[in-house]
């Protein structure tokens, strides 16, 4: 039991550590956009950038904090095992059962 904690206390260690690189690379760029900005010289060059960046990372940070607080990420390996078993289930003609009670035979389901 100890070997799997010390497993998981690694595997969170780089991913924060992943995520602190990443966030420090994009809080220099972001500041070196409004720098850019600030200037004269090319002013307004960087606004669109800064708002594509914002409008795209913003959702993305608050869709993995919510996916980490709601345990989404507590067995990330199930999905491909129960991915091959259901392959398995076909090859074989079976039907497949899913969680609501349907039952698809042959590959042909109600539609």
């Amino acid at each position: 039991m100890k070997e799997r904690s010390v497993r998981g206390l690694i595997i969170v260690g780089f991913a924060v550590a992943v995520l602190v690189v990443a966030g420090l690379g994009f809080a220099y760029k972001m500041s070196e956009f409004a720098v850019t900005i600030m200037k004269d010289e090319i002013e307004g060059f960087g606004a669109v950038a800064i708002s594509i960046y914002l409008v795209g990372m913003v959702p993305i940070l608050f869709f993995t904090l919510w996916a980490i607080a709601t345990g989404r990420f507590r067995d990330i390996e199930h999905p491909k095992y129960r991915l091959l078993e259901l392959d398995d289930e076909i090859e074989r003609g079976g039907g497949v059962s899913y969680r609501v009670g349907a039952t698809v035979a042959g590959g042909r389901g109600a539609r």
